[in-house]
């Protein structure tokens, strides 16, 4: 007997008592609704007309009879298993008597899934928003209402005919006192946002149950309990108090904008522009999005009368995918058109792609906001919790349906994947790009040797030379003076040593000084003669003359520090590239280069002539830089002048000729064919560089 009756069907659930149901006007369809209210945990449940017949008739305690009674008083014909399924979900949200309570979540789960956003009750406001709204119910009225729309329109031209003070006031807000304003603008636009909400909750009979603070990452937010507005029949009703605060807040910059238009200067129209902005700017572009549960949530949820938004629009999308990668043909998981299910396919895939953006964001944050390892750690407790979780939940639907998927399209995907695998791990990857500047080959700057002044100029902007052309001829008469001087030095020694000659012993010391001051002397003289030959100024090579001082003419002196002009060998060039020291490693001598330009089209063939082996110090030039538009970040830790990269970076030099000229230095990137490589370890091992070097380790 004990067998026989374990083995026979489970007793009747009956529904816990306290349970209400009220009305909930139409569904999209036309057809009627109701919520079902949990007054213990203060939550509502939607229901159709399909599950309010059945829940009429829970007491029947059987399937088969509910079904049937319900198919004759109505034109339903609902099957057993449609009352199996509703038992099954009433018991899931814990609205049967004897349902299985919920294990209590532990502490560090809760903190995993709350520590984004964490709400603190403060005040219970009901009882003097009551008594606050009759001195109020202007701001309800028309009259009110154009004469803002008036005020905002107004405002609007009024600053955009002012656009330079507005401008000046921007950047004059990137100062402490600029932040504190801005903050208390804030606060104050988030609290009239929230009040905005608890009048018209109140307006349109609803409680208000709290008012507080909510955390968002550790950011006080102000936030209104309107939970209650579900009891609202009309979506319309439930729209006006989901747009309240937005209105609320629209209001104030439009009021704040019209007055800061015609305010003189001063702290007041000061405190106007903060509230302005602040208002504008947030209200537009945190709170009236739709893909999180703010504001423009509920408002596009109540103006599509469409509860359950992101859920549904999600169970839509997530149909989508298994039927477009898998080829699973699951049942519609509800009846719709079929523009709105592309609307709710599209709107899902939209809320996916805004949340990951935000997530990785908030995890940004969250990193910066505390120390390295710690911070790496809440970046991926915050990745793997927010967004690796729900992959990793329809991975695993995935896997348990796998002996549903058609096997044509097991398939489709094992080749797929084999042929990713293969891109990722078959060494076939050998381009290498780099960045890096383009110079001539060959440079011959002309300075004078010392202080001199220009004889002779024959030299111009664009002059071809051919080698060996005299381009500048100097005089220094101070040199050419000690020149003299040394060579009648040198002959008046010689004559005196000649005189000495055929003399006795006692003049033969006098001679050894002559002849070697005459020695002395004659080396000077062709050592003047050597620097005054150096003033004449010679073409080593063919070019083309450039950069010439417009102040250097005939007559002129010139120092030895003063480039007098450029002469430039522009067919041949010279390339400085910089490489990671991964891809240092794979590149040879004399490996073919190909070159860009930056603004031209053609592309130049050069060959690797150099490779260094330690990292440079200093970049080639200030146009690879990125405060001068270049891709390569500096070291913020040293100065910017210093041209010091913030990572790694080898030179490599590559040389080659072209047909013409090359008219200045310019930034290129440089493609080369290095030895092959995997792309997977790559991004393994740039990956746990970073994790590495961000981690502090």
């Amino acid at each position: 007997m004990l067998s026989h009756a374990a083995a026979g069907p489970a007793p009747w659930p009956a529904l816990r008592e306290e349970l209400q149901i009220h009305a909930a006007g139409a569904n999209r369809d036309g057809s009627p609704a109701w919520h079902i209210c949990d007054p213990v945990r203060n939550l509502f449940f939607r229901i159709g007309w399909l599950e309010f017949e059945i829940l009429q008739r829970w007491r029947l305690a059987d399937p088969q009879r509910i079904a049937q009674e319900v198919a004759e008083a109505t034109t339903l014909e609902p099957a057993p298993d449609d009352i199996a399924e509703l038992q099954g979900f009433l018991g899931r949200h814990q609205l049967l008597r004897n349902a299985r309570q919920k294990a209590p979540m532990p502490a560090w789960r809760w903190l995993l899934n709350n520590y984004l956003f964490v709400r603190i009750p403060l005040v219970r406001p009901a009882l003097w928003l009551e008594r606050l709204l009759p001195w109020v119910s202007w701001l309800f009225t028309r009259w009110f209402l154009g004469l803002t729309a008036f005020a905002a329109f107004a405002g609007i031209v009024l600053a955009a005919r002012q656009w330079d003070t507005v401008e000046a006031n921007l950047r004059g807000a990137l100062s402490w006192e600029g932040v504190l304003g801005f903050a208390g603008a804030l606060i104050v636009s988030k609290l009239l946002h929230e009040l905005g909400h608890a009048l018209v909750s109140t307006r349109h009979g609803v409680r208000v149950g709290h008012m507080g603070v909510a955390l968002l990452v550790m950011w006080p937010m102000a936030y209104t309990d309107t939970g209650e507005s579900w009891k609202l029949a009309r979506s319309r009703h439930r729209f006006a108090i989901a747009s309240a605060g937005i209105a609320s807040e629209l209001v104030l910059a439009a009021w704040s904008t019209f007055l800061w238009a015609f305010l003189p200067e001063g702290d007041l129209r000061n405190a106007l522009f903060f509230l302005a902005t602040t208002a504008w700017v947030l209200t537009l572009l945190v709170n009236a999005s739709p893909f999180m549960r703010f504001d423009g949530y509920y408002m596009l949820t109540d103006a599509l009368d469409f509860p359950g938004l992101h859920e549904r629009a999600g169970q839509q999308a997530r149909r989508f995918l298994r039927r477009w990668l898998l080829g699973l043909d699951d049942p519609v998981p509800e009846a719709l058109s079929a523009g709105f299910r592309r609307f709710l396919i599209a709107f899902a895939f939209a809320t996916w792609i805004y949340r990951l953006v935000l997530f990785v964001g908030i995890a940004v944050v969250v990193y910066h906001a505390f120390f390295k390892a710690l911070g790496v750690l809440l970046f991926f407790v915050e990745i793997a919790v927010f967004v690796g979780r729900p992959v990793v939940a329809e991975l695993r639907v995935w896997m348990q349906r796998r002996a549903e998927i058609p096997r044509r399209r097991k398939t489709v995907w094992l080749l797929a994947l084999a042929a990713a695998m293969l891109v990722l791990w078959l060494p076939w990857h050998a381009g290498i790009k780099a960045p890096g500047v383009i110079k001539a080959g060959s440079e011959q700057p002309l300075y004078s040797p010392f202080a001199a002044r220009v004889t002779a100029l024959d030299i111009a902007d664009g002059l071809d030379i051919q080698p060996g052309r005299e381009l500048l001829t100097l005089d220094a008469p101070s040199q050419a003076e000690a020149r003299d001087k040394a060579r009648a030095l040198a002959h008046a020694y010689t004559r005196s040593a000649r005189g000495a000659l055929g003399m006795d012993e006692g003049q033969a010391a006098q001679l050894a000084v002559a002849e070697q001051q005459a020695s002395r002397w004659a080396a000077e003289g062709r050592a003047r003669e050597a620097e005054l030959l150096r003033l004449r100024l010679v073409a080593s090579q063919a070019g083309e003359v450039r950069d010439v001082d417009p102040l250097v003419a005939q007559g002129t002196w010139v120092g030895p520090s003063q480039l007098i002009a450029m002469l430039v060998d522009g067919r041949r060039w010279r390339v400085e590239a910089l490489v990671s020291e991964r891809d240092r490693q794979r590149l040879a001598l004399d490996t073919e280069a190909t070159v860009i330009v930056k603004g031209r089209t053609r592309k130049l063939q050069g060959q690797v002539r150099a490779i260094d082996s330690s990292p440079v110090k200093r970049l080639p030039h200030m146009l690879l830089a990125q405060d001068h538009g270049g891709p390569i970040a500096l070291n913020p830790a040293r100065p910017k002048n210093e041209l010091r990269p913030a990572e790694a970076w080898f030179r490599v030099l590559v040389e080659g000729e072209s047909d013409t000229t090359l008219a200045a230095v310019r930034e290129v990137t440089v493609h080369f064919e290095g030895t092959r490589e995997s792309i997977a370890p790559n991004w393994i091992d740039s990956a746990l560089s970073v994790l590495i070097q961000q981690a502090g380790f």
